[in-house]
């Protein structure tokens, strides 16, 4: 008899009671999969509270046996937890992972759907799905409200979409993020092999490059989306607890893109692409982002990086981003600035 696969489920609550409602309703949209089989894991963070506690008893009343709940002895964040619910499916032979975070929600047709591609095709690694913006109320957020960070990913599941082989050039090059985890799965032999870093920002998108540079390809569904939770007055999750975000992200993105080099070039995945013309291509997208963060040093000190390899390329590369002419306009004044 087969494994299901499993709903991974990393959480660390403060016991309010809209916590525990999102959860409950996270839980909820797994219990509606039109695929029932599945078993759902959660990591419980080291939340330390007694309503958190009393939920998950109660999930765990309802759930039985289709729910296995690990209770970490400390706080390791939310990328850490996430390892170790990799861990257990693959000691109990779970073929594939669906991550999912307890506030956002699941399409009906997902695990059906991320079956049906993982199962016709065994050089598939990962499945992602687009999203809508939710509030705490669960009212759909129009996308020009949303933060141009998130919007930013929506719009690129419209344009040049990330699938194939070799998915890890166009993220790092065109993309620089385009699955949101709650709308990722995974084969579980890739994702033990490539586990999440020990960090509090990026560290998915770390881990999608790693994926991104095995042998295999990504799918993207477009008959279903997820729903991505943000809360009013709350621009992201990761943005809320770090100050320093920007400076925090530059640096994981750049060390995964490092990564992913090592990688294909051990597994023959660079996509007959030159190892500096990619990292110039890199350096271009990612200060792209710090621009639209506000973080004009970090994002200067990319320019400069990829100046330094071709300045020609760069403000070739800037020319091909897709973005605003005014964010274009500025970059190149940026590195026609440069000594």
């Amino acid at each position: 008899m087969k494994t299901n696969p499993i709903f991974l489920m990393p959480l660390k609550l403060n016991g309010s009671d809209l916590e525990i409602n999102h959860l409950n309703l996270a839980v909820e949209s797994i219990k509606n999969q039109t695929d029932p089989n599945w078993t759902l894991v959660i990591i419980d963070d080291f939340s330390d509270n007694e309503k958190v506690t009393d939920a998950l008893n109660k999930i765990k009343e309802d759930l039985k046996e289709k729910v296995e709940i690990i209770h970490l002895e400390k706080n390791v964040g939310s990328g850490k937890a996430r390892n170790f619910g990799v861990q257990y499916a693959n000691k109990i032979g779970a073929p594939f992972i669906l991550f999912l975070d307890a506030d956002d929600l699941s399409d009906p047709r997902r695990l059906e759907l991320c079956r049906k591609e993982f199962e016709k095709d065994d050089t598939v690694n990962v499945v992602y799905t687009s999203f809508d913006v939710i509030d705490e109320n669960g009212n759909l957020t129009p996308l020009e409200e949303v933060n141009k960070s998130v919007s930013e990913i929506i719009d690129g599941h419209k344009v040049d979409i990330v699938e194939g082989e070799n998915a890890w050039i166009q993220i790092t090059t065109k993309k620089k993020y385009t699955n949101l985890t709650s709308c990722t799965a995974v084969r579980t032999s890739l994702a033990i092999q490539e586990p999440f870093p020990s960090t509090s920002v990026s560290e998915d998108s770390h881990t999608w490059v790693r994926y991104g540079a095995h042998p295999g390809k990504f799918v993207f569904l477009r008959d279903i989306k997820g729903k991505y939770r943000i809360c009013r007055g709350v621009g992201s999750r990761s943005r809320s607890l770090n100050f320093n975000f920007y400076e925090q992200m530059y640096k994981v993105d750049t060390d995964g893109f490092e990564e992913g080099v090592k990688l294909a070039k051990k597994y023959g995945t660079m996509g007959g692409r030159d190892e500096n013309d990619l990292r110039t291509a890199y350096h271009v997208r990612i200060a792209l982002c710090l621009l639209h963060g506000g973080d004009t040093e970090y994002c200067r000190e990319s320019l400069g990086v990829a100046a330094s390899i071709s300045r020609e390329n760069t403000l070739k590369y800037i020319d091909e981003l897709y973005c605003e002419d005014e964010c274009k306009e500025q970059l190149k004044q940026m590195v026609l600035e440069m000594k």
